[in-house]
């Protein structure tokens, strides 16, 4: 980076750094990347260091540049002024410029508007060292106008208030709930990528119940509105649905699937409530109908497939009881994979600690299932059949005759084992083939 800064200003252009990473080395902490605003044209920069440095133009229509380093890429972009936002997404026009002022004014937040260079030191003009100090998010100029002009910043205001436990000005929270009806101009891609940053935040908490209040969650996602508020007549809980899952997702650590399900974890009770005649609520089926909802919703933003498939798989089995039993807990982790079974006991931990009081035994029950799942991990005892000790090939040897009836006696088999580990020994399992009895399919 700094070599970078060199290069440009020994050519004779200023050269800053700003944004992200300016704010994180103030707040003693390592950028995850590197910005530099300069003075220096797009094709000025190409020709006065393209020979020292490789330079990719990832950006160059809107002049950014990415500078390649030995260890790390610098995104270098000439100062600029944008044209008006007429898709709420993007300026329809970008005018280069020399002033460092006007390009930190169309930042989104004053903490990532500052600038530095080591001949001109700090400079502020939107008063964000204070911000910073104050851990406070205040929007450049008017909020009304910053997220009118791009709506994602209404997503990266919550975003950051997770991630840094920064506390939005009650401007910027007042613009954000003016402007959320702009939030459909964004993309359902960057709205995945801001949510999943957001959740696992240092205070995703608080920013869930800020976008809450703001009318911000429901409008990214509707299918969440119903539990916003939604009381659940149970002395098993004592929140609402929306603030139990919050709580939840704050108790699990921050593992991007787990806290997605824990999310959306009970989603589908509001649509399965019945309350019967003493007053109480029930929730029969909920664990389904929630999973087939997250997945229609993930779907809609765009997640990966395979982040899909598992907290889908998740939500649809949080509700199973896992009894203290060695044999049950074998046979779900050789069902399911071991990655599976350890973040479903951390959804089911987190689930209960969200809960009434009342539910302290369960707590306690499956902080004891997930210690038994540990162990019975670590005594490496066959969970699966690729780690029976009698193979297809034996069977056939042993007259079975090849074909579907293998895979019943050796599935069999493997349910010996998860009873009692030490069977699982040729001679053992042999000795058990004549007692299995498998019903004839026609």
């Amino acid at each position: 980076m700094r070599e970078c800064m060199h290069l440009l200003e020994d050519s004779g252009h200023g050269a800053y750094l700003v944004g992200g990473c300016l704010r994180d080395c103030l707040r003693e902490k390592t950028p995850a990347d590197w910005d530099i605003a300069t003075t220096a044209l797009p094709d000025r920069m190409i020709a006065d260091i393209g020979e020292r440095v490789r330079i990719l133009p990832t950006g160059k229509k809107h002049g950014t540049l990415t500078f390649l380093g030995t260890e790390i890429s610098v995104e270098v972009t000439t100062m600029r002024k944008d044209g008006a936002y007429t898709d709420h997404r993007r300026p329809d026009t970008v005018d280069f410029t020399t002033s460092l002022t006007d390009d930190l004014a169309r930042r989104d937040f004053t903490v990532n508007a500052m600038a530095y260079n080591s001949r001109e030191g700090l400079i502020d003009p939107f008063g964000g060292r204070d911000d910073l100090s104050a851990r406070v998010l205040r929007c450049v100029g008017d909020p009304r106008l910053r997220f009118e002009e791009d709506a994602l910043r209404i997503l990266r205001l919550f975003r950051f208030a997770s991630a840094l436990g920064f506390t939005p000005e009650a401007k910027a929270l007042a613009g954000a709930k003016e402007r959320r009806d702009l939030l459909c101009a964004v993309s359902a891609e960057r709205v995945s990528s801001e949510l999943s940053k957001l959740i696992v935040g240092q205070d995703a908490l608080t920013a869930l119940r800020l976008m809450v209040s703001g009318g911000v969650l429901e409008a990214i996602l509707p299918a969440f509105g119903p539990a916003i508020g939604f009381d659940q007549k149970s002395s098993y809980h004592d929140r609402t649905v929306d603030e139990h899952s919050f709580a939840a997702l704050a108790f699990a650590p921050p593992v991007h699937d787990l806290r997605l399900a824990l999310l959306l974890h009970d989603i589908g009770k509001p649509a399965v409530a019945r309350v019967d005649e003493n007053g109480r609520g029930h929730y029969k089926g909920h664990a389904g109908v929630g999973a087939k909802m997250a997945a229609k919703i993930l779907r809609e933003l765009r997640y990966p497939r395979k982040t899909a498939v598992h907290v889908e798989k998740l939500i649809a089995l949080h509700q199973i009881k896992i009894p203290l039993d060695p044999a049950v807990i074998r046979q779900l982790i050789g069902d399911h994979g071991v990655g599976f079974v350890r973040d479903l006991m951390q959804v089911k931990r987190a689930d209960n600690r969200a809960k009434s009081p009342i539910c302290a035994p369960r707590r306690e029950h499956y902080e004891k299932v997930g210690e038994m799942v540990e162990e019975i991990i670590a005594s490496g005892d066959c969970l699966t059949l690729a780690e029976l000790a009698l193979k297809g090939d034996d069977l056939t040897a042993a007259g079975v005759p090849h074909g579907p009836r293998t895979g019943q006696i050796l599935r069999e088999l493997l349910k010996l084992v998860w009873s009692d580990p030490k069977q699982n020994n040729r001679d053992a399992l042999f000795s058990q083939l004549k007692k299995i009895d498998l019903p004839d399919r026609q």
